[in-house]
């Protein structure tokens, strides 16, 4: 197994830009997670799980189906329901040349395909058990079946395999929705699924790819999470504790991390790989209210795709940073 960086010259072109206006988002769409989902109550959790990349790939090959964390926000105000699945690359760009629809020449020798717009049983979806029922009860995202045409939030179907899972169609769950770099999604009129008051905990579980690329980079990922709501207005959300994005990225082999806290609190930032290990530890302790900033010093690692995390309490934020050397 062999998972390393992402190229420079990747292209940042959208795989399919496909949005459903509905109620008030708290949330702008961009495709770029870290850069959407970042309120006060966004929770993320790193997909610790690495892809398979086989030995003929080219060195410096990261498949587009690599999720480095998925992100959630509760919007109160909105019944809504915010997911982000941050992905190492294009999402869809299955072997990992930075051309999403494009099938390399090493990738078609092994009689695998990467197909355009999550065509065929390319799949991109997050099943959720709203109810901690130790069952899925909503599959939202693209399935891996040719009868489900774009994005769905759909009642689940236990087929054993979570991109075939999707079942009818939930009516009046159909929330914008944008298939970038990054997939981001919403869950409307939750209330009609799960009764919430100020916290909601779930498990969650996902996959990306599909069964027509040679089988490389299929992505599993799974846990709990727990948010508290939040209003939706903007003001609302503006709590002084923030992760800017790192500059100059990419970089090599220095960068300056800026995060701002809203109150004296106990912070960690800290950097880590793709396989989930922390690599550096930058701030660990008491830190002060007001506007940070730290220099990260990577000398001594390889090139490839890092996230650094800035943790203080109950919040935590992600970002993504690539060092090329």
């Amino acid at each position: 197994m062999r998972v390393s960086a992402l190229p420079v010259q990747l292209f940042r072109t959208a795989l399919v830009i496909s949005v459903i206006t509905g109620s008030a988002q708290a949330i702008t769409f961009t495709g770029d997670v870290p850069s959407d989902f970042t309120g006060a109550g966004v929770v993320a959790v790193a997909d610790n799980v690495d892809v398979g990349i086989p030995v003929q790939a080219p060195p410096l090959t990261v498949s587009g189906w690599e999720v480095v964390n998925v992100a959630f926000e509760l919007d109160a105000n909105a019944d809504e329901l915010h997911i982000g699945l941050d992905f190492a690359g294009i999402a869809g760009d299955a072997d990992g040349d930075g051309f999403e629809g494009n099938t390399a020449a090493w990738l078609a020798s092994n009689q695998g395909f990467d197909m355009p717009n999550l065509m065929g049983t390319e799949a991109i979806c997050i099943g959720l058990d709203l109810d901690q029922s130790g069952s899925t009860d909503i599959v939202a995202g693209v399935g891996a079946t040719t009868d489900i045409l774009g994005y769905s939030v759909s009642t689940f179907v236990n087929m054993g395999l979570l991109p075939f899972s999707f079942g009818a169609p939930l009516p009046g769950n159909q929330g914008p929705h944008l298939f970038g770099n990054d997939v981001e999604m919403t869950i409307s009129n939750l209330s009609s699924l799960v009764a919430y008051g100020n916290e909601l905990c779930f498990n969650f579980s996902g996959f990306s790819g599909s069964y027509a690329d040679d089988g490389i980079g299929e992505d599993f990922l799974m846990g709990e999470v727990c948010l508290t709501t939040r209003t939706g207005a903007t003001e609302d959300v503006v709590s002084g504790f923030g992760l800017e994005a790192n500059y100059p990225n990419p970089f090599n082999p220095t960068t300056s991390i800026r995060f701002n806290m809203g109150e004296t609190a106990n912070a960690e930032l800290a950097v880590f790989n793709m396989a989930g290990q922390k690599v550096a530890t930058l701030v660990n302790g008491l830190v002060g209210a007001g506007s940070h900033e730290v220099t990260f010093d990577a000398s001594n690692l390889s090139s490839g795709v890092y996230f650094y995390t800035l943790n203080s309490g109950s919040i935590v934020e992600t970002r993504k940073m690539i060092l090329t050397k």
